[in-house]
């Protein structure tokens, strides 16, 4: 087989930091080569500017700020909609008269998401619809 290969010409220096480098992936120098080649080619990165964002960086960096935004909502939208809740339950249960309670119970239930109900909410408003169920039948 005869083997097509063209040379590259590079200082002394620059190949053994090539051979250092090659060495610390296990590769040769020819296959290190050919994969920085693929890599630029596939992250579109400029290899004559080296403080470019590392891409894990970027991602890293990135993660963090959706955590971050995340928590952040919880905190000040999804927290507060679970504690006004459990009081208006408490309230619902305790203080209104039964009527009025179930009204109320079936427009609030109705109206919220299921995932946004505490459990103990859920079960008393699908409760009180079984109940209301039943006694149209």
């Amino acid at each position: 087989m005869a083997r097509n290969y063209k040379s590259i010409d590079v200082s002394l220096e620059t190949h053994e930091q090539l051979s250092k480098l090659a060495e610390s992936y296990g590769l040769t120098n020819k296959a290190l080569v050919e994969a920085m080649l693929q890599y630029f080619k596939a992250t579109k990165a400029d290899p004559r500017d080296p403080k470019n964002d590392n891409p894990t960086d970027a991602i890293k960096a990135l993660d963090r700020r959706l955590i971050s935004f995340i928590r952040q909502q919880e905190k000040e939208q999804l927290r507060p909609i679970r504690d006004d809740l459990k009081i208006l339950l408490s309230f619902v249960q305790d203080e209104l008269p039964k009527t009025l309670r179930q009204s109320q119970m079936r427009t609030i239930g109705g109206a919220l998401k299921a995932e946004l109900q505490t459990e103990q909410f859920r079960q008393v408003y699908l409760d009180m619809i079984e109940k209301t169920k039943n006694k149209s039948t």
